[in-house]
Parts: C-alpha cells; sequence; structure tokens
C-alpha cells in the first residue's frame, strides 16, 4: 500500500505521519502553486466579483431623566438602568414607524424589510453609549440614511419610553473606504483552502496510483491463494497497450524478454517447483494449467513464457493450447495453427503430426496449437480420449502446460481440473473485476481444484526504485551473459532465429 498508510485489518489503519509529511515534501512545489493560484483567484474573485459595501454611523446617549432629574450626580444604578435601554431603543429604532418615516424622508427606494437588514445596533464597551451603523453600497446613501434615523429616533423613543432621552453624540459622515470585502482575508481564505485541497489530492492521487496491488488485495481477500509472481508492465510500448487497454499480440515472448520480465518468469518457476516438492514417489510429469477469469489478462502469454522459463532450466516442456474457441498460441509463436489439438481428439492427425518444435539459442520446448475450432470445444476438453492423450504424451516430459480458456466466461476449463496437477490463475492488474474474479475462485472451489497460486500481469505498481534496478543492471548483466541474445534493434538477425522456424517432430 501507500507508505504513509499502513493496512492493519478491515477496521484498522495506521497513518506514518512522517512517510506523509515526506510525500508532502517531495510535492511542495505543487502545494506552494495550488496556495498561491487558490489565493490569487480568491483576491481576484473579491475584487472583481463582489460589490463593496460602505458603512457610516451614528452614535446616542441613553439618558435616563427619571431617575436623574432630583440628582446633581450620577449613580452607578443610573448607568444600570441606561445600559439595560439599550436593547429596548434598538427594537424602537427598528420598528416599523420609524424606518418608514426615514424612508419617506430620504426618499430611497428600499421597502421596510430591506432597510432593516441594512441596519445595524450595539452598545459600545458595555457604556450608556451605542451606536447605529448603516451598510450600503453607496456611501453617501449610507450617511443621508444613518443621520435620518438620527434625527427620528430620539422624538419615537420619547413617545415609546416615558421618562428616559436619547441625545446624539455623533453624526455620521461619508465613509472614504469600504468596508466588505475584506480582500487580505479573502486572498487569505483562498490560500488556505488551495493548500488544504492540494494535500487532500496529493494523498488521494498517492492512494489511487500507490494503492492497495492487486498481490496485496488478492492475499488479502484469498488468504490461501499465493501470489506466485507479478509480471511487470514496462517499456513505451507497453504504456501504448496500458492507455488503449488493448490485447496487443506484440508483446514480450521467450527470448525477447526484458530483463524484469525474465527475472518474474523465473519467479514463478521457482515457486510452481517448490509446489510440487512435498510430493514423494517417482518423478512424473507436472500438468500444469493456466486461466484467468476473462479475456485479455495475460494468461497465453504467461503459458508461453512459462513453458519457455522452464525449458531453459532443461527441462522437458511440451506447451498446449487448449483455448479452442479463441487459440493464440500458434500464432504468437509463429507456429502452424493445424493439425493440432482438436483434430487429434477427433481422430484426423496422430500424435506426432500435432507436435511442433520452438527452438532458440537457449532453450528448446515442443509444442501442441488448438488445430480446427470445433462446435463442441467443452466436450473434446472434457473426453477420455484427451485424458488418454495426455498420460501418454506427458511420459516424454517433465511438464505439460495447459493454455485453457477464461473460466468467468465459459466452463471448458473446468472440465479438464481432473487431468491437471494444479492450476495457474493470471489476473491483470489494470483490467480485472473484483466480482467476476470473486465468482471465479468460488468456481475453482467448487470443483476441487488445486489452485498452485495467482499470477498478476501488467503490474504498474512497481517502485521507481525496482524500475531503476531493472533497467540500469537489466542491461549490462543480459548483455554481458547473454540474456536477452539479439538486439531487438537489427530486424535482419530477428528474422534469422531460430526460434523463429516451424519445425515439426
Amino acid at each position: 500500500m501507500n507508505e504513509w498508510l499502513e493496512y492493519i485489518d478491515d477496521r484498522r489503519y495506521v497513518i506514518h505521519l512522517d512517510q506523509l509529511f515526506k510525500l508532502f515534501l517531495r510535492n511542495i512545489w505543487i502545494i506552494i502553486l495550488c496556495t498561491v493560484l487558490a489565493g490569487g483567484a480568491a483576491f481576484a474573485y473579491s475584487d472583481y466579483c463582489i460589490t463593496p459595501l460602505y458603512q457610516s454611523s451614528i452614535k446616542m446617549y441613553v439618558n435616563n431623566t427619571v431617575n436623574s432629574s432630583d440628582s446633581t450626580s450620577i449613580t452607578s444604578s443610573d448607568i444600570t438602568a441606561s445600559q439595560n435601554l439599550v436593547d429596548t431603543y434598538a427594537v424602537v429604532l427598528t420598528s416599523y414607524p420609524t424606518l418608514s418615516e426615514v424612508i419617506e424622508q430620504t426618499g430611497v427606494n428600499y421597502t421596510y424589510e430591506q432597510l432593516s437588514a441594512m441596519i445595524a445596533t450595539a452598545a459600545i464597551d458595555e457604556t450608556e453609549v451605542f451606536r447605529v451603523t448603516v451598510t450600503s453600497s453607496d456611501p453617501t446613501e449610507a450617511a443621508e440614511l444613518a443621520n435620518a434615523i438620527a434625527e427620528i429616533a430620539p422624538d419615537q423613543i420619547m413617545e415609546i419610553v416615558s421618562g428616559s432621552s436619547v441625545k446624539v453624540v455623533e453624526y455620521a459622515r461619508v465613509a472614504t473606504t469600504y468596508s466588505s470585502p475584506n480582500k487580505t482575508r479573502y486572498a487569505l481564505m483562498g490560500a488556505m483552502l488551495g493548500f488544504c485541497l492540494s494535500c487532500l489530492g496529493i494523498m488521494l492521487f498517492s492512494s489511487l496510483k500507490n494503492g492497495m496491488s492487486v498481490e496485496e488485495r488478492i492475499r488479502r481477500e484469498y488468504k490461501n491463494k499465493a501470489v506466485l509472481s507479478v509480471i511487470p508492465l514496462m517499456g513505451k510500448k507497453a504504456k501504448r497497450r496500458r492507455k488503449k487497454k488493448e490485447d496487443s499480440t506484440d508483446v514480450e515472448l521467450c527470448e525477447n524478454l526484458s530483463f524484469a520480465s525474465g527475472e518474474a518468469y523465473k519467479l514463478l518457476r521457482e515457486n510452481i517447483s517448490f509446489c510440487f516438492s512435498d510430493e514423494t514417489g517417482e518423478k512424473k510429469c507436472r500438468i500444469i494449467g493456466v486461466t484467468s477469469s476473462v479475456r485479455s489478462e495475460g494468461k497465453s502469454t504467461t503459458a508461453i513464457n512459462l513453458a519457455y522459463t522452464l525449458a531453459l532450466a532443461n527441462h522437458k516442456v511440451c506447451l498446449i493450447d487448449c483455448d479452442f474457441r479463441l487459440p493464440s498460441v500458434a500464432k504468437r509463436l509463429k507456429l502452424h495453427r493445424k493439425p493440432g489439438m482438436t483434430n487429434f481428439l477427433a481422430g484426423k492427425a496422430s500424435g506426432s503430426e500435432i507436435i511442433q518444435s520452438y527452438t532458440s539459442e537457449q532453450a528448446r520446448l515442443c509444442v501442441i496449437a488448438a488445430g480446427d475450432i470445433p462446435p463442441n470445444p467443452s466436450e473434446l476438453l472434457g473426453s477420455k480420449k484427451m485424458q488418454e492423450m495426455l498420460k501418454v504424451i506427458g511420459s516424454s516430459f517433465d511438464y505439460m502446460i495447459l493454455d485453457l480458456p477464461p473460466i468467468g466466461i465459459v466452463s471448458d476449463a473446468l472440465t479438464v481440473t481432473k487431468m491437471i496437477d494444479g492450476m495457474l490463475f493470471v489476473v491483470r492488474e489494470d483490467f480485472y473485476d473484483r466480482r467476476i474474479l470473486r465468482e471465479s475462485m468460488r468456481t475453482l472451489e467448487a470443483v476441487d481444484t488445486r489452485l498452485l497460486g495467482t499470477v498478476v500481469t501488467h503490474s504498474t505498481t512497481l517502485k521507481k526504485e525496482y524500475r531503476h534496478y531493472g533497467s540500469k543492471y537489466g542491461y549490462k548483466y543480459g548483455y554481458q551473459y547473454g540474456y536477452g541474445g539479439e538486439s531487438t534493434d537489427d530486424s535482419s538477425e530477428e528474422k534469422d532465429q531460430p526460434g523463429r522456424h516451424r519445425k515439426r517432430k
């Protein structure tokens, strides 16, 4: 998973703050750019899109004449009584009679509700002086409305609240600067928002790019299904294929494997040998089926390269194309498609006629193509003749690799589960469907198939260090020790490679 997010179980995750800080530090210029752009955008929005508002205020003093009429000094009780009257006076100031008279006197085109929303009252520092503030988009209008309230309010208050009076302390003046919007505050809020969104975006992108890989997901959801190997998707052609998401026949096969892919298939070969290491008795041929849940997941490529890698280890290997509906092995290895397995099962060809040879400077393996496409592929695969044929041919080989149809689409592969020693399940990282994968796994369990493990293809979650290792040391070691053999840039030499000749045994 991500370096900063560690999976514990279904309900627990651990966030490593030091790794998260390093993630932000690696993308610091993105964060700075987003912060500056968001702050500038918020400043521009407040400057061009928000109408500036101006405020003008009057100050009025509350005088409790009843308490102060017989005394030359003002007591604390007089001040407390005056302070308590401030809220009462605020209600009177914003009442309908008062504001209606203000509208009539100033001649403004506002309703009572609109003008009431423009007025705010508040006491000043817990004194008996209070402020009345009028907000308007026109500074002159705001001052006129405030002064009109100063002229009308005292008479209105004296009529309603007996025994008290209000005196104007300060009249309103025309504002020279706007009170809102606060462009600095908008810019800071925009910058803060840009900073937070950029950090969240980096975390989200890191989760999507480097989130739980197929390998980790399989190990988590299918605890008994080991991942035997992860085949990387490397190179420019691989990137174009990933972008198009199409199953191209122009893929790395056999002696043309890159260093990273070759090492991944060698790891698969070694892990398969460990799968049979606990078996005792006389040595026999291991029959291994290769399937997937749907098409285009790389099962045929895996079957071909697995067979070739086994042959590199001096094993006698026979590769059989058992995908009778959409055969591809013969085409990819540039061999004859027929006669093949279907012709033999139908009694139209002998065993010696259907076995072809694929050779290179490093290895040699036998190949049996699919043959003609039959109307009953499932019946042919599950026939008794198929079982007898595997036993007879198997006596001459160490391994037999069967390229089977995908079990998520057709049931052909299930008919041979009793004839094989184990099944390899191929999952393509950027292509698989979790629901179909789950159903395919359940299908294999239902027919009691021995699943050797899974192979993840088209992996893009490998770390940069591993890719650098493969590109740096793969060329050096491959060139010096003969891995990869001929240069792929020399088209004339590639055409003369022994592996491209069609031979029959």
